[in-house]
């Protein structure tokens, strides 16, 4: 399977439990490996080919800050579900959605989620 990988893309958008993540918010980390058949656009060198990566780009801050929620795991969905629909494209996709300086009173680089799907795994997209 080939893959478009976007690494670290950085969103503003207030999600967590805590009340003032919801107020101030915080920057988020948010990686894409994304699935696809890249051989029509490997042979034509044609941007129109492939999937525009700064689109994909503004869908995932679209997405992030759109609504607000307590958990990353539940926003890392909502950006797969988003690409599955738009994008017929996409046959797999894997978000990783890093928060870093996450509140919880330990010292840490990040807390993060991996999440990971594949069309055709639910009905839904």
């Amino acid at each position: 399977m080939d893959r478009i990988i976007l690494e670290d893309l950085q969103v503003y958008a207030y999600h967590g439990v805590a009340q003032e993540e919801k107020t101030i918010g915080q920057m988020f980390l948010v990686s894409l490996r994304i699935g696809t058949n890249l051989e029509k656009a490997a042979k034509s060198d044609d941007v129109n080919d492939t999937l525009n990566y700064a689109d994909l780009c503004n869908d995932v801050q679209t997405v992030m800050q759109s609504k607000k929620c307590n958990l990353i795991e539940a926003a890392a969905m909502d950006i797969i579900r988003y690409l599955f629909r738009k994008y017929a494209d996409i046959a797999e996709i894997r978000v990783t959605l890093k928060k870093p300086w996450a509140p919880m009173e330990h010292h840490l680089k990040y807390a993060a989620v991996e999440l990971e799907r594949k069309r055709g795994d639910r009905d839904e997209w």
